[in-house]
């Protein structure tokens, strides 16, 4: 697709046309009269190098009697320019692509999105969640958003994005349960590459994202939004690769996320956010995220971005078997539950983050409060750390955990963690700091001290309320005797030597 191009096109191979299924109406877009003469680089007739024909009008026509009692499907057997496909709104529609080459180009001042269930211009704002519709399905076909400047795209608005009344995405559903989208590539889209508001059951595998600047989210979820899985997908965006956005949209939970398998090279991996500081207040829980990779220039997560949210609301959050390049794996603004990092490294660098003032640092770190949102005090209630490492290749700053803004996590545990690094010249790092806050409960299992200094910095202790667990001995580090639990044997930092508390009395210890 891009030989002699100014654009590359990701291509996904060819596909074949779908398995009839009984009950199921199959229209072909070359068999009611659709030109496809659009070239999918560039919007322009693929034979003259003239304009292209519209076939958005026909191919809603043809779509427009999909109900429940007579589904259809639409085979994208070329490439369509189109000035928009508005769907019916109560789902039981598909489109299916035969692979590269085939799919659709937004024409220009179309101001809209390229593909929504719907008429009309789809708000971002529209007010109380209806009931949902069901049953949408798009695979194997490529979508390109025709992004502009704002004067010569899709959007001729003024604004590349969009309107005041809307934000122009690649594809646009709303208020359904039961979606499919899969190996779909979208490309260059205005705003999002896929927004989806008050949906359930969504399945995203095997898709493509590409596009540059801010507001070009990968998939960009609005609340409410439950059960959700997204693999195998490529992102390379200039904004956020997943958003949960409780507040926007209709406005609502969010619940049960699952993402494997993934790669990213965006602003951020997942932006996951509450509360706007408005009255309305929500939750999001059960989100995982596994053996995934990527580059990240913000944050790999960005969680929160104002005060006032709901204690631990960002219930649960499990990110395993991931290896992420970033100023930080978790910019924190808001309040959580439980974090789980398990068998994750993490690179550090700070090639393109944005620090918006105040921070009291510029530390990287697996946890710091957020580089955009760095004032936010939050409280957590647990963080672990299993078989996580930090891989240091440069001359930066970098610990497990920077708490300030007299935030707090009540419960911190090391389960398997270590520093790798590569002939840094900066004085070894502590295991976490603490400029302003509290943790309630240090427990160290298992930490690699090589390459860490201490567990804390001089006078840190006075914001942890106890330590405990079965590797502190073992890390060889001092600790002061106040903040030690009975039964865990250390090194006293008051005198130097092995001991433990027994009933709150130090006592020599002699290892068994």
């Amino acid at each position: 697709m891009g030989c002699n191009s100014e654009f590359v096109i990701p291509c996904l191979g060819p596909a074949p046309a779908p398995v009839p299924v009984p009950g199921m109406t199959y229209i072909w877009a070359s068999k009611i009269g659709c030109a496809l003469d659009c070239d999918l680089r560039n919007g322009r007739n693929k034979y003259t190098e003239g304009a292209a024909t519209d076939d958005g009008p026909r191919i809603n026509a043809a779509m427009a009697g999909a109900t429940a009692d007579h589904p259809i499907t639409l085979i994208i057997d070329g490439s369509a320019l189109i000035s928009g496909l508005f769907l019916p709104a109560g789902g039981y529609w598909s489109i299916a692509g035969l692979g590269c080459g085939t799919g659709f180009f937004v024409k220009t001042g179309t101001n809209n999105d390229g593909i929504h269930n719907g008429t009309g211009v789809v708000l971002n704002y529209p007010g109380p969640p209806p009931a949902r519709g069901m049953n949408v399905s798009l695979r194997n076909f490529t979508l390109n958003g025709n992004q502009g400047n704002g004067f010569n795209g899709d959007s001729t608005s003024g604004t590349r994005q969009g309107g005041a009344v809307a934000w122009y995405c690649g594809i646009n559903l709303r208020n359904l349960d039961d979606v499919v989208i899969e190996k779909v590539v979208v490309v260059r889209t205005p705003a999002f590459h896929i927004q989806l508001s008050n949906v359930g059951n969504v399945a995203l595998s095997g898709c493509v994202m590409k596009s540059e600047g801010y507001y070009t989210d990968g998939v960009h979820f609005n609340g409410p939004a439950n059960d959700v899985t997204i693999a195998n997908c490529n992102f390379m965006t200039g904004d956020d690769s997943i958003a949960l956005n409780c507040p926007e949209g209709y406005s609502g939970n969010i619940s049960r996320v699952e993402v494997s398998d993934c790669t990213f090279h965006s602003w951020s991996l997942m932006r996951l956010y509450t509360t706007n500081g408005s009255a309305a207040k929500f939750t999001i829980d059960s989100v995982s995220v596994r053996n995934c990779s990527g580059i990240l220039a913000e944050a790999a997560f960005l969680i929160g971005v104002i005060d006032g949210s709901l204690p631990n609301s960002i219930a649960s959050l499990t990110i395993s078997d991931c290896t992420l390049t970033a100023p930080t794996i978790l910019g924190v603004a808001e309040n959580f539950g439980t974090i789980v990092l398990k068998n994750v490294t993490f690179t550090p660098s700070q090639s393109k983050v944005v620090w918006v003032s105040p921070q009291t640092n510029h530390v990287c770190a697996f946890l710091r409060a957020s580089p955009l949102y760095g004032s936010v005090t939050s409280v957590g209630s647990s963080l672990s750390f299993d078989n996580c490492q930090i891989q240091r290749n440069g001359e930066l700053n970098v610990t497990a955990l920077i708490l300030d803004n007299d935030s707090t996590i009540d419960n911190l545990t090391f389960n398997g963690y270590g520093l790798r690094d590569a002939g840094s010249q900066l004085p070894l790092a502590d295991l976490f700091g603490i400029e302003s806050g509290k943790i309630g409960q240090l427990v160290i299992n298992s930490v690699d001290s090589n390459n860490i200094n201490a567990p804390i910095s001089p006078g840190g202790f006075s914001s942890v309320g106890s330590v405990s667990g079965a590797g502190v001995l073992e890390t060889a580090w001092e600790y002061p005797d106040a903040v030690m639990a009975d039964g865990v044997p250390y090194i006293s930092a008051d005198s130097g030597l092995p001991s433990i508390k027994v009933a709150g009395v130090v006592e020599p210890y002699t290892q068994p």
